[in-house]
C-alpha cells in the first residue's frame, strides 16, 4: 500500500508539473512582431501601436518585413503576431482563410479609403506657376480616357497610350485589367505592370517633377496622395461585388482590418482588447502621413504627434484610465539619455531629401536628354525582339541543338540542349523568354561595347586603373536593388531602364578581366612584337588581346550570367519576361507557377553559360594545335 501511495505521488506530482508547463506555453508574449508590408500608413500604424504597447502594456515590439501575400501567410502560421493593415480586397485567400479560423480578425482599422486610376490634377486644369497647360480638360471618367490615348503615350510602344496598373499578385490588379477592357481602352492602351509598389509611386512622382502626363491605379491614403495633387477618375457607381470585379463599376472602399495571429491572440487577450479598439480613416492617416513628408520626421516622431493632436482617440481605444494616462505620460517624456558607451555618440544631421531634391531637379531639367536615351534603348530592344520573333520554336530549337553539337563536340549534347529549350516552351512561356532574351541580349551588346575599351584602356593606364578600381569595386558591392532607383527616376519604368540597371551591374567583369588579361601577356611576347616595329595599336590588336582572349571570354561569360539575374530583378520595375512571371508567382505565393518560371530562367540561363563556355574551351583548342 505504501508503494501504491508512492506511485500515486509521483503521478500527481508528474501531472502539476505538466499543467505548470502548459500555463508556462500560454503566458503573454511580451515581444510584438508587427507585419511590415512595404507602405508608409501601416508603418505609422505598427508605431502607434507599439508606442502604446510599450508605455501602456509594457512589450517591446519589431518588424517584419514582407509582400502583403506573404505576410498574411506568416500571420497564418503564427510567424508574426499583428497585421495592423489587411487589405481585404488585395489577399486572395482572405476570406476562405478566415472561415477557416486560421488567423483572428479584430475590426477595422479605416473602411473609407479610395482606389481607382488617378490623374495628376495639372493634366486636366493645368498648372501656370509650373507653366504647364491643361493637355486633357475635359478628361473626368475613366471611360473619357478614350479619347486621351495620345495624351499618356507608351514610349515602348508610341502608337499606343500607357495605364499603369496594379502590382502584380493583388487581387485589385486584374479587376483593373478588366476595367481597361471593359471600356473599350485595350485597343488604345497597354495595361502596363509597374511590378511593385515602390516602382509605382516612382513613376508616379518621376512624372509629377517633371510636369507630364500620366495616368494609374492608385490608392489612399499614401503618402503619394498627400503630397502630390492626383485627382481619381470617376466611374459608374458601385452596385455589386460582381460587377466591381469586371470592372464594369467603381471600387468601393476596402475594409482595411487589423488581424493577429491565433496563438497571440489566445496568449495576449488584453492587448487584443485594446486593437478591437483601435479604429482610424483614411483621413486621419493621410493627415499623419502628410505632416510626415512635410517635416522629415520619422514614424515613431509621427506616432507621438498623433497621439498628441489627437489625444481623444487614446481615451476610445483604451477605456482603462490607468493605461489611458500612462500613454499621456510617456508623449511628455523627454528622450531618455543616451548610453554612449554602447551606444554611438553622434550623428551628422545629413538631410537626404535636400540630395533627393536635387537629383529630381536635375532630372526634370534634362528629361528630354533622357527621354532620348529611352527612345532609343525601347528601339534597341523592339528590333531584338523582333528578330526574336522571326525565329519560330522549330528552327530556334534546332540552333540551339546545332551550336550545342559543334561547340561540345557531342551530338548528345546537341540534342540534350534542344530537350532543355523544348521543355520551356512546354510548360507555356516561351514568348516570355523571348521577352527577357531581348533585355539580356540588350544589356550584353552595350556592356560589351563599353566594358572592353574601358578593360583595354586601364590595362595600359596604371594612374587609370587607380581611379577606375574603387569605382568598379562600389559597382559590384553595391546592392543590386540600389541601381532601380536612378534607372526608374531618369528613364521610367519599362524594358529602357532594366537594361540601364542590368548594364551597371553586369559590366564590371569584363572591364576586370579584359584588362587582367592583357596585364597577364608576357612583357617578352610585346617586347618582340615592338622589335619587329608594331606600333602600340598593332601590338594591342594582334598580340596582347589574342594572348588575353581566354581571360576576355570569361569576362564576357560573367557579364552575361549577371545580366540574366539582374533582369529577374528588374521585374520590379516593369520589366516584362520571365522575371515578371517570379514576381507574380512570389507576391500570390504560387509555388507551382514559380518554380516552373524559376525552371525556365535556370534553362535559359545554363544554355548561355554552357554554349559560351564552349566557345571558350574550343578556342583555346584551336589556339593549342588541338
Amino acid at each position: 500500500m505504501k508503494q501504491r501511495g508512492n506511485y500515486r505521488f509521483l503521478l500527481l506530482f508528474f501531472a502539476a508539473f505538466c499543467l505548470l508547463l502548459g500555463g508556462c506555453r500560454t503566458t503573454e508574449k511580451k515581444e510584438i512582431a508587427f507585419a511590415d508590408v512595404g507602405w508608409d500608413s501601416v508603418r505609422f500604424h505598427n508605431a502607434v501601436a507599439g508606442l502604446i504597447a510599450e508605455s501602456a502594456y509594457g512589450y517591446t515590439w519589431t518588424e517584419t518585413p514582407g509582400s502583403t501575400p506573404i505576410m498574411h501567410e506568416a500571420l497564418n502560421k503564427g510567424e508574426i503576431d499583428v497585421s495592423m493593415e489587411e487589405w481585404t480586397d488585395n489577399i486572395s485567400s482572405y476570406e476562405k482563410d478566415l472561415k477557416a479560423g486560421t488567423f483572428q480578425e479584430l475590426g477595422s482599422n479605416y473602411d473609407d479609403d479610395k482606389q481607382g486610376f488617378y490623374v495628376p490634377r495639372y493634366v486636366i486644369e493645368g498648372d501656370p506657376s509650373r507653366g504647364i497647360e491643361a493637355a486633357a480638360p475635359d478628361l473626368k471618367t475613366v471611360q473619357d480616357l478614350e479619347k486621351y490615348a495620345d495624351i499618356f503615350t507608351d514610349q515602348e510602344n508610341p502608337g499606343k497610350g500607357r495605364i499603369y496598373g496594379g502590382i502584380p499578385g493583388w487581387e485589385i490588379n486584374e479587376t483593373m485589367r478588366k476595367k481597361v477592357s471593359y471600356n473599350g481602352l485595350d485597343s488604345l492602351y497597354n495595361y502596363f505592370q509597374p511590378g511593385s509598389d515602390s516602382a509605382l509611386s516612382a513613376a508616379f512622382t518621376s512624372a509629377y517633377e517633371k510636369g507630364e502626363p500620366i495616368v494609374g491605379y492608385y490608392w489612399e491614403p499614401t503618402w503619394l496622395t498627400g503630397k502630390c495633387d492626383l485627382v481619381l477618375l470617376e466611374d459608374k457607381a458601385y452596385v455589386d461585388e460582381e460587377q466591381f470585379r469586371e470592372g464594369k463599376t467603381e471600387c468601393p472602399a476596402v475594409n482595411v482590418t487589423i488581424a493577429v495571429s491565433n496563438t497571440f491572440a489566445q496568449s495576449n487577450p488584453e492587448f487584443c482588447s485594446f486593437l478591437e479598439n483601435y479604429h482610424t480613416s483614411s483621413k486621419l492617416t493621410s493627415e499623419a502621413l502628410a505632416y510626415m513628408q512635410e517635416t522629415g520626421n520619422d514614424y515613431t516622431a509621427a506616432a507621438k504627434w498623433f497621439l498628441t493632436e489627437h489625444e481623444d482617440l487614446i481615451e476610445q481605444w483604451l477605456p482603462d484610465k490607468e493605461k489611458a494616462d500612462a500613454v499621456k505620460g510617456a508623449l511628455g517624456i523627454q528622450k531618455v539619455r543616451k548610453n554612449y558607451f554602447l551606444e554611438f555618440p553622434f550623428e551628422l544631421p545629413i538631410h537626404t531629401e535636400d540630395f533627393d531634391s536635387a537629383v529630381k531637379a536635375f532630372a526634370a531639367h534634362f528629361s528630354g536628354f533622357f527621354n532620348g536615351i529611352r527612345d532609343g534603348l525601347d528601339g534597341m530592344i523592339g528590333g531584338i525582339h523582333g528578330i526574336l520573333g522571326l525565329i519560330p520554336w522549330w528552327l530556334m530549337i534546332f540552333l540551339v541543338f546545332l551550336g550545342g553539337w559543334k561547340i561540345g563536340g557531342k551530338i548528345k549534347t546537341g540534342i540534350l540542349y534542344s530537350i532543355l529549350l523544348f521543355i520551356v516552351g512546354m510548360i507555356g512561356l516561351w514568348a516570355m523568354m523571348y521577352e527577357t532574351l531581348a533585355i539580356v541580349i540588350a544589356s550584353v551588346v552595350i556592356s560589351l561595347a563599353a566594358g572592353l575599351p574601358i578593360g583595354i584602356l586601364i590595362s595600359g593606364s596604371e594612374r587609370a586603373n587607380r581611379i577606375l578600381r574603387p569605382i568598379l569595386d562600389t559597382m559590384q558591392t553595391m546592392p543590386v536593388f540600389v541601381y532601380l532607383i536612378p534607372a526608374v527616376l531618369f528613364f521610367g519604368l519599362g524594358r529602357a531602364p532594366a537594361v540601364i540597371a542590368t548594364t551597371v551591374y553586369a559590366v564590371v567583369p569584363v572591364i576586370r578581366l579584359t584588362s587582367h588579361g592583357i596585364r597577364q601577356v608576357e612583357p617578352e611576347v610585346v617586347e618582340a612584337a615592338r622589335s619587329f616595329g608594331s606600333t602600340w595599336l598593332q601590338c594591342l590588336w594582334k598580340v596582347q588581346i589574342p594572348q588575353a582572349m581566354p581571360t576576355i571570354l570569361t569576362g564576357v561569360n560573367q557579364t552575361l550570367m549577371m545580366a540574366m539575374s539582374m533582369v529577374v530583378t528588374c521585374s520590379m520595375i516593369g520589366a516584362s519576361g520571365l522575371g515578371m512571371e517570379v514576381l507574380i508567382s512570389v507576391n500570390r505565393i504560387e509555388i507551382g507557377r514559380g518554380l516552373l518560371a524559376g525552371i525556365a530562367v535556370v534553362i535559359v540561363a545554363i544554355l548561355m553559360d554552357r554554349m559560351t563556355q564552349g566557345c571558350l574551351r574550343k578556342g583555346e583548342e584551336e589556339r593549342n594545335g588541338k
